[in-house]
């Protein structure tokens, strides 16, 4: 895929999430944009996961955006979160890496209990 097919792809996902945010029906969006209720839902689930590994990344609380009225409640932090993503980004696979740390080791346990009794 060229990079001006893959920046078509990320405007369109932009334009289908920034329609149905604004209150537009998902029929006329299907209308507007000759998209199937198929091509539809997946732009709007996949934008509003780049939306939480946006977040995410930063380190940012993640907005509620499950489902359209989730996304029209929230519409101003979401769509002010979109804008600062790119198209090029709107059309590249999700990539949502969460790390945790390990807090069952043996000296992890150990140094919580001492901080918790030095604490009291």
């Amino acid at each position: 895929m060229t990079e001006a097919e893959r920046r078509t792809l990320g405007g369109v996902r932009r334009l289908v999430f920034q329609n149905l945010a604004n209150g537009l029906p998902v029929e006329r969006v299907m209308e507007d944009l000759k998209l199937s209720q198929l091509e539809v839902d997946n732009a709007r689930r996949f934008v509003a996961r780049k939306i939480t590994q946006h977040q995410v990344q930063r380190r940012q609380p993640t907005i509620p955006c499950d489902d359209i009225r989730a996304i029209r409640w929230n519409r101003r932090p979401l769509l002010a979160v979109l804008a600062r993503i790119g198209d090029l980004d709107l059309s590249t696979d999700l990539i949502l890496k969460i790390t945790t740390q390990a807090l069952d080791h043996p000296e992890m346990i150990e140094g919580a209990k001492h901080r918790m009794s030095e604490a009291r």
